[in-house]
């Protein structure tokens, strides 16, 4: 009896302990700026009930969320949303050409859109093999449309470019050619060499984090273009493959350009809160304390805390969402936000 007992505690005390995680920062509000709930009005309401999930059982504040595309209804989604949500347009098949043109641009910013999301990834996820098409993100036929948003001005809002490519012996299921993977990155750095003045949020760090030379890549990319920014979406799963100090490191260097997300969409049950904040309860243990953390907010892989400073975690979770997205600011400040 006393053996079971024993084997108890030792099962269910780490248990414990992972799920009465306390933020010991309940007065910083958290935008997640990589969202997809699209018009899903039920969902919504249940992102608002996780809001009070995570308020009474984590202690911290999931104040916003950018949703990357549901323009048809941008007021419905702030009626419904009780003003948490900001929904940003949208183009999800640029390999075709891109849907929006210029003259849209310009109307997207007079009805208060925050932002502009590109999904441009690998063109073979979007593209049958032989398929004519837009391989790469520095096309000249995009030109017009990032001049545009470069003018209007419209944030680039987490941009998708590339996908994951990782260590030689851990090259994982999406991007396992390195070379096709650096033309996409390239392709990225032309942008913004043509565009100097346009913002642009690049979703998943530009996937420029799975090798320690990548996330040097993006220092380069962050020190040579003072209007490129990076969310964090996605990326926690694969903190294990580089180095704990120059990760650590690089989020300290560059925290006025980072920016909190996940890439959550749908959340169409109640009984899902639980879980869906658990994996946000994890990110932001991974920032804020120095624990042994079982995955992110995708994976299990497990992932050594950073324990960063809270004039760092501001700047990530808020801070720079507020510099970048036009409007933000203000719909924090009616929300109650007063102190920003």
């Amino acid at each position: 009896m006393t053996k079971l007992k024993i084997f108890v505690c030792l099962v269910l005390i780490p248990l414990i302990g992972i799920s009465q995680f306390v933020s010991k920062y309940p007065d910083i509000p958290r935008i997640d700026v990589h969202t997809h709930v699209y018009n899903n009005y039920i969902d919504i309401g249940n992102y608002l009930a996780m809001r009070n999930y995570m308020l009474k059982n984590y202690n911290l504040d999931l104040a916003m969320w950018l949703n990357l595309g549901a323009e048809a209804s941008i007021d419905t989604i702030n009626e419904v949303s009780k003003g948490r949500i900001m929904t940003c347009i949208s183009d999800y098949s640029p390999h075709t050409g891109l849907t929006h043109t210029p003259a849209d641009i310009f109307r997207a910013v007079e009805k208060g859109y925050p932002g502009y999301k590109i999904w441009h990834g690998p063109a073979s996820r979007r593209l049958k093999e032989g398929e004519p098409g837009i391989r790469y993100f520095d096309d000249p036929s995009h030109i017009p449309v990032l001049n545009a948003a470069e003018k209007a001005p419209m944030p680039l809002a987490s941009v998708h470019i590339a996908d994951p490519n990782g260590p030689f012996w851990d090259r994982g299921k999406w991007a396992a050619d390195p070379v096709e993977y650096w033309r996409q990155i390239i392709g990225l750095e032309r942008v913004l060499q043509r565009h100097p003045n346009l913002v642009v949020v690049a979703a998943h760090m530009a996937w420029l984090v799975c090798q320690d030379a990548q996330i040097d890549f993006l220092r380069y990319l962050l020190s040579t273009y003072p209007n490129f920014y990076v969310d964090l979406s996605a990326t926690f799963q694969y903190f294990y493959l580089v180095n704990h100090d120059n990760l650590r490191d690089f989020l300290i260097e560059y925290s006025d350009r980072l920016l909190y997300g996940t890439d959550i969409s749908r959340l169409s049950n109640e009984s899902e809160i639980p879980a869906m904040a658990e994996k946000y309860a994890r990110t932001f243990r991974i920032l804020e304390t120095d624990q042994i953390v079982e995955g992110g907010f995708f994976g299990m892989n497990p992932i050594k805390g950073f324990a960063l400073s809270r004039e760092i975690l501001e700047k990530i979770y808020y801070k720079n969402a507020l510099k970048i997205y036009p409007g933000l600011k203000n719909r924090m400040i009616s929300l109650g936000y007063n102190t920003l």
